[in-house]
């Protein structure tokens, strides 16, 4: 890392700073970015925290953040999750250095690789480690080792068997295994200062700490097979406000890369969706959402990227258990087959029947993608049927999502209530038989024609701006009524 100072100026290159001009000293930092999500206890109406971390190159770690508008000229971060980056970071003013802020803002970024993929990121076998860890000062042990290890089976409850359904067959976690309660060397609030509270715990610390003190007794590289998948840290009291899942760049066991990770206190693995929620941030997920655009990102039942144990299948040892992924999610990791996605373009318009996310393979549809024009947006169609890890969904629907992955949670479930609910799990988010939804342009329509054994029939229609117009496209005829739900 090296630095610099410069007199900076706002401009939309540099993030849309507010204006202004001073000696502002800051960091060059060339490395790899991992994202990790922070997410409070199910029900307690407290906000969610993303938080970018930069690996440099000479072994420094940064978390920083970055303006709307810089991450939207790149992609979006999560275009660039586990990339290497050249970020250069802001400072406070040199005359007023006494307290560092412990996140940095991002000024510019430049991308030095490609971005991520936007399908096929995650396919085969994907085993993760559960690492036991003890405060020092703390002896208690919430969970024993077969806890842990009964957590990773391939039976209904387990998340083998969660992974394989989810994703039908395209990645299985095998090999998986938990390994028993070691000793950090230091006290809780040496890692945590406040326990329960705020979003500072040294994840840093934790992720050294744990993994060293488990050496001894786990292989990372597993079998130099280029290492486990990802690593769940169950510490055994409170960490800040939240469970924590994402990406840390690490050399573990000869092995150099983005290792997937979680931060787990006992809350969290007392409920398997949560531990589903934090493995789906370590693939590389982001938050799914409502439409009520309250800043809530744990609004919609349909997706445990959402809510992860709101109507959730209750299990007597695991918990509430992981539903199923929105389309959108399910898309981005290379889940579906590229028969069961179907894009429908403009000026047309097709009929198909899309099946359920529980059913494990078909000759039909997952998922219809429908571009919404003028923007980078589109519509995902899905069904969702009362069966397997979706049993306690709120009802067999078609669910809608807009997707802008301009957004912190790209995957909006489309609700045409009004005012829109503060959960989804009312009529206006579920589309039935004999439903149409219309967009707010008039342009697209989707309606559920029938039900079928596995899903509905579904028609969806887009139509170019000139065909909205009813005998010809001369620009003074009035545009039809389409009807609307």
């Amino acid at each position: 890392m090296y630095r610099i100072t410069a007199m900076l100026f706002a401009t939309v290159a540099l993030g849309c700073l507010s204006p202004f001009v001073g000696a502002i000293e800051r960091d060059i930092v060339e490395g790899r970015v991992d994202v990790i999500w922070g997410d409070p206890p199910p029900g307690a109406d407290a906000p969610s925290h993303v938080i970018l971390t930069l690996t440099g190159d000479h072994g420094e770690i940064v978390e920083f953040s970055i303006s709307d508008e810089l991450a939207a000229l790149h992609g979006g971060f999560l275009a660039w999750n586990g990339r290497r980056v050249r970020v250069h970071l802001a400072e406070q003013d040199a005359s007023n250095r006494e307290t560092p802020p412990a996140t940095r803002r991002a000024l510019a970024l430049t991308l030095l690789e490609g971005r991520s993929a936007s399908r096929g990121g995650v396919v085969g076998s994907q085993p993760w480690v559960s690492i036991l860890c003890k405060f020092a000062d703390i002896p208690d042990e919430p969970r024993d080792l077969a806890y842990f290890q009964d957590m990773y089976a391939n039976a209904f409850g387990g998340l083998d068997d969660y992974w394989r359904k989810q994703s039908y067959g395209t990645i299985d976690i095998v090999g998986s295994t938990a390994v028993d309660w070691v000793v950090l060397p230091q006290a809780q609030t040496f890692y945590v200062p406040d326990p329960g509270n705020g979003s500072n715990a040294d994840r840093s610390g934790l992720f050294n700490d744990c993994t060293a003190a488990a050496d001894p007794f786990v292989d990372y590289s597993n079998g130099g097979t280029g290492g486990f998948s990802g690593i769940n840290q169950m510490f055994n009291a409170e960490l800040d406000c939240c469970a924590w899942g994402g990406g840390r760049f690490a050399t573990l066991d000869g092995v150099t890369k983005s290792w997937r990770v979680t931060w787990e206190p006992p809350w969290a693995y007392a409920q398997s969706g949560v531990i589903a929620h934090e493995m789906g941030h370590g693939f590389g997920l982001p938050h799914a959402n409502n439409f009520d655009n309250d800043g809530n990102p744990y609004d919609s039942p349909w997706d445990v990227m959402s809510s992860a144990t709101g109507n959730a299948v209750n299990d007597p040892t695991f918990g509430r258990l992981g539903k199923h992924h929105t389309a959108f999610h399910k898309d981005i990791l290379g889940w579906f087959a590229a028969s069961e996605v179907l894009d429908v373009l403009p000026d047309s318009s097709v009929t198909v029947i899309v099946d359920a996310m529980t059913v494990p393979s078909t000759a039909n549809v997952r998922m219809i993608r429908v571009p919404i024009l003028g923007t980078d947006d589109w519509y995902t169609v899905e069904a969702r049927a009362l069966d397997g890890y979706d049993g306690n969904l709120p009802g067999n629907a078609v669910i809608i999502s807009h997707v802008d992955t301009g957004r912190s949670e790209p995957a909006w479930a489309v609700d045409t209530a009004d005012p829109p609910a503060n959960y989804g799990s009312n009529e206006g988010t579920m589309f039935r038989v004999g439903e149409t939804f219309v967009s707010p342009d008039g342009r697209i329509s989707i309606s559920v024609n029938a039900a079928t054994a596995d899903g509905f029939e579904i028609t969806v229609t887009s139509v170019l701006p000139e065909l909205l117009f009813e005998d010809g496209f001369e620009s003074n005829r009035q545009p039809i009524s389409l009807p609307t739900r």
